[in-house]
């Protein structure tokens, strides 16, 4: 069982994503404070309304790897899906936000990763495949995994998103686009930082780079900060900016950090 009990956690996500990981947290007993070191930007670009629209209509899975690449999707598209498009998620933040926004999902990914997604759509694509018959000029008895390959993707995602997903499609032979509807932006720097010290924090939850970049831009670090990041992406850009990494979750996502929390302990 986790000892709770006077354990305050700083949480560094955009102001919604900290909010809701707040919710979470109080009820397992922790104290949290919440410091938003990043901001959202969803792009409006006539153009990717009219790219969106138009591959959306024709694509086979739609795959997204955010609740803020669903919000974006949503307000930039705005049209409902067809009817036989499939919708893919790469963790249950996501799926629930594609469930609630897009009224449907197909698969939602058991990992909580790019790569752990992208074997999942390979599954099922290929089950999708023996499904149906061979289109004419396909030959015969080409198995499903020359037939799988029809299926056409739509990567939804950041700008400064990981190409794990789409290099990983790729490799499979998996057609596929990817179209950036936001991106994620570090918070300007203070004219006066918050204290580090100040906070009494037991652990600082990273959840990405830009995080990490914010935390640094918000906080003037005047003790030793006991930093828990979700994975290695964002464990490398901790040690870049010259800091050690307190723990490392095993998986990515809030259960993960708690757990990688508990050897802190």
């Amino acid at each position: 069982m986790r000892n709770t009990e006077g354990k305050r956690i700083v949480l560094t996500r955009s102001a919604g994503d900290c909010a809701d990981w707040a919710g979470r947290l109080e009820t397992l007993g922790y104290e949290t404070v919440i410091l938003p070191c990043i901001d959202c930007e969803i792009f409006g670009e006539p153009a990717l309304r009219q790219t969106l629209a138009a591959e959306a209509g024709s694509a086979d899975w739609l795959v997204f790897t955010s609740r803020r690449g669903v919000e974006a999707f949503v307000a930039l598209h705005g049209a409902p899906l067809p009817a036989d498009t499939k919708v893919a998620a790469v963790g249950e933040a996501t799926a629930a936000a594609a469930g609630a926004l897009l009224g449907r999902i197909d698969l939602t990914g058991r990992g909580g990763t790019a790569a752990a997604l992208a074997g999942e759509l390979q599954s099922a694509i290929a089950e999708r495949a023996v499904e149906r018959p061979p289109v004419a000029g396909e030959a015969a008895g080409g198995g499903a995994a020359s037939r799988g390959t029809r299926d056409r993707l739509l990567l939804v995602v950041a700008e400064n998103a990981a190409a794990t997903l789409e290099t990983m499609l790729e490799r499979a032979g998996i057609a596929r686009n990817r179209v950036n509807v936001y991106r994620t932006v570090p918070v300007s720097p203070a004219s006066e930082k918050t204290a580090l010290s100040s906070l009494a924090a037991d652990g600082i939850f990273l959840a990405s780079p830009t995080a990490v970049e914010g935390f640094v831009n918000r906080v003037d670090i005047d003790v030793e900060p006991k930093f828990v990041t979700i994975g290695p992406s964002t464990s490398a850009a901790v040690r870049a900016r010259g800091f050690e990494v307190a723990a490392e979750a095993p998986t990515p996502g809030l259960e993960g950090m708690l757990e990688a929390m508990q050897c802190l302990n």
